[in-house]
């Protein structure tokens, strides 16, 4: 697999100002809510980016839009910067659009359950090695 540079920094440029925006949003919304037991901002961006990438994946088909950097840049970079949850939602919706259920199903458990406990190893992990 070949990368080119512009490839590159459509993606790095992508993710540097979605990461960026998921931040300031969460912090704002964080501050705004001030709610102390629940992750409000980060559940929100994750909801809204799941609205942006049906918005852009939408439009990208409709328009016809194939340039592959602007997609780099879009799904990749600023989409994915912006909150990977979004491209999670948006491959288990695709999948379940070509008929592929079982496989939906199975994505949205993998990844939550084997999320979940992955993060209890890797903590784990730590706290038996400290």
């Amino acid at each position: 697999m070949q990368f080119s540079l512009f490839s590159l920094l459509a993606v790095g440029m992508g993710g540097f100002f979605g990461a960026i925006s998921r931040y300031l949003l969460s912090v704002s919304i964080d501050d705004y809510i001030k709610a102390d037991q629940f992750p409000f901002g980060i559940f929100l961006v994750n909801i809204f980016g799941c609205l942006l990438i049906g918005l852009f994946a939408g439009i990208f088909e409709v328009k016809g839009w194939m340039n592959p950097e602007l997609r780099l840049f879009t799904f990749a970079g600023f989409l994915g910067g912006f909150t990977t949850f979004s491209t999670f939602a948006n491959d288990t919706f695709l999948l379940g659009k070509e008929g592929e259920v079982l496989a939906a199903l199975l994505n949205v458990g993998g990844q939550v359950v084997l999320g979940l406990l992955f993060v209890w190893v890797g903590y784990s992990l730590v706290k038996l090695f400290s």
